[in-house]
């Protein structure tokens, strides 16, 4: 069944379930946790559970998956199912009919801007919470990285999520529960999910039919969730292409990692992350299996400096400077990447 697809949520599943059955619904939803564990899957999922067509299905509280209805919601265009994120804020901003010439360029270049969900997005989504239902099951709105919500939006969001229509739920995702204003937290049912077990994202990995070259080790990198996996791929493929890898290092390996970055700003900035947050955890794990007590001192001031490095990251900083710094650091020192 289709939340059966998603692994690892299963209290959040079987509360889910448990609405579905009862109808019992609440009117705002708040779906928390750490990115990449299938937070806006479920919400999806959910959705489709509500609006399924099948009656053997929903008796279960779960969906078919098959129906006109739940195959509507995995295409996007169910009329009473709309998942708010920074594409859809960005296909709001691009004022060109998506058939037109140059469309996608424009698009993307207005996706890689997004950073906040704003009013104009929420007043949007609020109108459609508004209008008739189109079929007989549930209108569902679902906002996700609720967290960046401006001020303004977030307050345009109240009174609709204080007192939905009928049979019409807010699903709010975020990542950092603790960012949001306490009003709209104090309107939601909270749902908490749990990062991932390590052989959890393993067999996502492998199952997603993606090339990744060291799936064990993404798993291990990942910080319990898919999207840390993906970027620990990333992070690898730089490290292992530029004589980082795992036949060991030589003395141009920090100048040939830092050439690897892209030459785009925000991805340089990504891809440096996506390192930094690699070589923390290979240290953090040195760090756990130490001899002894200088030597976990010497880790400990190293992993001290690469706090810096990443807070380095979100200033006027080279990325590529920072990620040669970074590994220069770890010269002399056992740090096991691979």
């Amino acid at each position: 069944m289709p939340f059966d697809t998603i692994l690892g949520q299963e209290k959040a599943h079987d509360y889910l379930k448990k609405l579905v059955r009862t109808q019992k619904v609440p009117g705002a939803l708040l779906f928390y946790g750490p990115d990449g564990v299938g937070k806006a899957k479920t919400a999806l999922e959910f959705a489709k559970a509500l609006n399924c067509q099948d009656p053997l299905a929903r008796q279960t509280g779960d969906a078919c998956g098959v129906c006109a209805s739940c195959k509507a919601i995995s295409q996007g265009t169910h009329p009473d199912v709309t998942f708010a994120d920074f594409i859809y804020q960005a296909r709001l901003e691009v004022k060109k009919d998506f058939s037109s010439k140059g469309y996608q360029e424009e698009l993307e270049k207005e996706i890689a801007k997004q950073q906040h969900i704003n009013v104009d997005t929420i007043r949007d989504v609020t109108a459609k919470s508004q209008q008739k239902a189109v079929g007989n099951g549930w209108k569902v709105l679902i906002i996700d990285q609720a967290q960046t919500m401006q001020a303004s939006a977030a307050n345009a969001l109240l009174k609709f999520i204080e007192e939905p229509p009928q049979k019409t739920v807010w699903i709010l995702i975020t990542s950092k529960r603790t960012a949001m204003l306490k009003t709209i937290l104090s309107r939601c049912q909270p749902l908490g999910f749990s990062p991932l077990k390590d052989e959890q994202i393993t067999q996502i990995l492998t199952q997603s039919g993606a090339e990744i070259q060291y799936p064990d080790l993404c798993a291990k990198y990942s910080g319990g969730s898919v999207s840390g996996a993906l970027k620990a791929d990333q992070a690898l493929t730089l490290l292992s292409a530029a004589t980082f890898g795992p036949g060991g290092a030589d003395a141009a390996g920090p100048a040939a990692v830092a050439a690897e970055l892209s030459r785009t700003l925000v991805t340089a900035r990504q891809e440096a992350t996506a390192v930094l947050d690699v070589l923390f955890r290979a240290l953090h794990n040195a760090w756990c299996q130490a001899p002894d007590e200088n030597t976990r001192q010497l880790y400990q001031k190293t992993l001290e400096r690469f706090e810096n490095y990443k807070r380095s990251l979100t200033r006027n900083v080279s990325p590529a400077l920072i990620v040669e710094t970074a590994l220069m650091s770890l010269d002399g020192l056992n740090v096991p990447v691979f």
